[in-house]
């Protein structure tokens, strides 16, 4: 009996020509089966820049990389400041959502009136998202104050 015959050299010809088309093929793919990846909010500034006077508004303004929001936000007494709850990225969209927090010790008497706070915040994002939504989280509720296309 004969052993099987050898591979010729056409055929490990044929072999090293497909390899490196095999290899290239991955590394031009779409890279994680067709992933798409979503822009992170990165960095967050947020400051209480004092009293307003029309409560429930604000405004979007969108730069590459960063999202800047200057809105006024209704606090429920004297001791209140305007503060950042969250700023997350949700299907392609940024949400930020603002509140106030009190600023005095617990022992401290506020004012029982509702006051109305400025501020003034930066998110920075490592991509684009589609829209900008502002929430402002008030004594009366959840309201949308702002929902900007990018």
């Amino acid at each position: 009996m004969t052993p099987a015959p050898l591979a010729t050299g056409m055929d490990r010809r044929a072999l090293l020509r497909a390899v490196p088309l095999l290899v290239l093929g991955g590394c031009l793919g779409s890279g994680g089966g067709g992933r798409v990846d979503r822009p992170r909010v990165t960095g967050r500034a947020f400051d209480d820049t004092g009293e307003c006077s029309t409560p429930e508004t604000a405004t979007v303004g969108v730069s590459v990389g960063e999202v800047r929001i200057d809105g006024c936000v209704t606090g429920p007494n004297g001791c209140a400041v305007a503060s950042l709850d969250s700023a997350t990225v949700a299907d392609g969209d940024l949400v930020v959502v603002v509140t106030t927090e009190r600023d005095a010790p617990p022992d401290v008497a506020c004012t029982e009136a509702l006051v109305y706070r400025s501020y003034a915040a930066t998110i920075t994002l490592d991509g684009d998202v589609g829209s900008v939504r502002v929430v402002h989280d008030t004594p009366s509720g959840r309201q949308t104050v702002a929902d900007t296309s990018a």
